[in-house]
């Protein structure tokens, strides 16, 4: 992963083969309904061996590590501050 060039918080999105094969929409969705796409950043980091918990989210700076069920409370605690 890369470090971001400013400070928006970033999702990372693992790209290993099992997090591909169940990645969702789920994200796509969530950036959509409040109007995130100018207010974060998505990028893909190499597979973390989390495989289990698949499809497998990152958040910076904040690192805290997810799957995907856990998207909605993230981006309402930590990106919308709710």
């Amino acid at each position: 992963m890369e470090e971001s060039k400013n400070s928006k918080p970033v999702i990372y999105r693992c790209d290993g083969v099992n997090c591909r094969k169940k990645k969702g929409k789920l994200l796509d969705y969530y950036i959509k309904k409040y109007k995130l796409k100018d207010k974060i950043e998505v990028d893909d980091m190499d597979c973390n061996n989390k495989c289990e918990q698949a499809p497998v989210l990152h958040l910076h700076p904040e690192d805290i590590w997810f799957s995907e069920k856990d998207l909605g409370t993230i981006v309402k605690r930590h990106i919308l501050n709710k």
